[in-house]
């Protein structure tokens, strides 16, 4: 009898190793399937269609540069505060203007506080004359000016809960066009909202 219950007690134990491998093998085979490889295609195509949806309204508004801007965490300082940060992470330009994309990253939120509070605080900001912020947001002038910004209109960014995660900017270097008649304004709105629901598509959830 004890060599009968040897064996049941080996059959017992390759059975849950055998369950145990191939309980194994499917979790690894769908940590690779949401792995990098199938992220950077995920991302690819979210990327190109926003891009393509700046593009549009660069054109519909005659825009110089339409950008997006990401609130994110940039690590943290000695006293252990959260060094909140911004970085553009998509831009599109007419032809001929410079792209100031690689110069926007993680810009500290504290070397603009009176621009990103306002604009958090009214969910959108239309500055029709840079000069108007010299004195109120020097900052905010002094980077727009380094990038021969004459006029601007930013608007928020939110995520499903309604938190701000960044902001979307259209900027002239030229002219003020910033006289958006309804049409413009609803496209606008609409990029805002597509925005919103594809960076959520983007997010890395564990």
């Amino acid at each position: 009898m004890e060599w009968m219950v040897s064996f049941l007690t080996g059959l017992t134990a390759l059975i849950i190793a055998v369950g145990t491998v191939i309980t194994t093998f499917f979790k690894t085979k769908k940590q690779v399937e949401d792995s990098i490889p199938k992220r950077v295609k995920n991302q690819v195509n979210i990327d190109a269609e926003i891009v393509l949806r700046m593009d549009e309204i660069k054109e519909l508004v005659k825009a110089d540069r339409v950008q997006i801007y990401d609130f994110h965490n940039g690590g943290h300082y000695a006293n252990g505060r959260s060094a909140l940060k911004t970085t553009c992470t998509y831009e599109v330009i007419r032809a001929g203007v410079k792209s100031h994309f690689k110069e926007l990253e993680s810009m500290p939120l504290s070397c603009m506080p009176t621009f990103i509070k306002t604009l958090l605080d009214k969910k959108e900001m239309v500055v029709k004359n840079l000069e108007d912020i010299k004195d109120k947001m020097p900052s905010t002038y002094n980077l727009k000016h380094s990038q021969d910004v004459k006029s601007f209109y930013d608007i928020v960014l939110e995520n499903k809960d309604g938190d701000p995660i960044g902001f979307l900017g259209i900027q002239y270097i030229t002219d003020n066009n910033i006289s958006y008649n309804n049409n413009e304004r609803n496209e606008i709105l609409r990029l805002k909202f597509f925005i919103e629901e594809n960076l959520e598509k983007l997010l890395i959830r564990k």
